[in-house]
């Protein structure tokens, strides 16, 4: 499928994990795929994205995003648009978690979390939002968790707070810029085998969680790109709102 052709997509935390096999997903069907991140491994997924589009007329460019820097995040769209021209889609793939029981949380700690799982996601949008209304279309996909709709098996409440106030921020969009042609949707994986989250399992939590899923297999992070392929595309022209659980029935919520 070549549903991104022509079409400029920005994953940011494309660095690994979900947010690479992301990136590497959207210039495989022919997205020029914009792979931001503060880290150094952002230029790797770039190479492996464009590698995966040459067939299908896809490639990547690696961009600096400092996720912490409210005028840097800024900035950083602003030259994206100046050097590509109308944005498609934006997938925020930044996050982190901590796993740490709550009377070990602190006020730092708690804050944190916020400002990597939420405040991520509403500066790039408040960055980006302008620019879609304008050109009345676009597509933003959030990520939430698992946590956010129950609770962490691996994670602190900080983190479980923070993903269920993506969803909240994600609805909050959905309804304020449908009128402007934006779809706002999120995804909410359950235990997905990203480097950082295979580092805090033991063999045996793994084992507990493949059992305790219906589909008897622990995700992978080409799962969940297959998901934000679909919601960053014109298939998904009639879904906003939503949050799309993808945990192989971990949770049915």
């Amino acid at each position: 499928m070549n549903r991104f052709e022509g079409r400029t997509v920005i994953v940011t935390g494309a660095g690994g994990g979900i947010g690479r096999a992301s990136a590497v997903r959207l210039a495989s069907e022919g997205a020029r795929a914009i792979c931001m991140d503060i880290a150094e491994t952002r230029d790797e997924t770039a190479r492996l994205a464009s590698g995966a589009g040459e067939s299908a007329g896809g490639s990547a460019v690696p961009a600096h995003l400092d996720i912490t820097d409210p005028e840097g995040v800024k900035s950083a769209m602003e030259e994206v648009i100046r050097a590509y021209g109308p944005i498609e889609a934006l997938v925020n793939c930044i996050g982190g978690g901590q796993p740490l029981p709550s009377l070990e949380i602190d006020e730092e700690a708690f804050d944190q979390m916020f400002e990597y799982n939420l405040k991520s996601a509403y500066r790039t949008c408040w960055a980006l939002l302008p620019h879609m209304v304008e050109q009345q279309r676009g597509k933003i996909v959030n990520f939430s968790s698992v946590a956010g709709r129950s609770a962490s098996v691996l994670q602190g409440p900080h983190y479980s707070s923070s993903k269920a106030a993506v969803i909240g921020l994600t609805r909050h969009l959905a309804r304020e810029f449908g009128p402007n042609n934006i779809n706002v949707n999120a995804v909410a994986p359950g235990v997905i085998t990203t480097p950082r989250i295979l580092a805090q399992m033991s063999p045996e939590q793994a084992e507990r969680t493949r059992t305790a899923t219906p589909l008897g297999r622990i995700g992978t992070p080409e799962d969940v790109a297959g998901v934000v392929a679909f919601l960053a595309s014109e298939d998904a022209r009639h879904l906003t709102g939503v949050t799309i659980d993808v945990n192989g029935g971990y949770f049915l919520g």
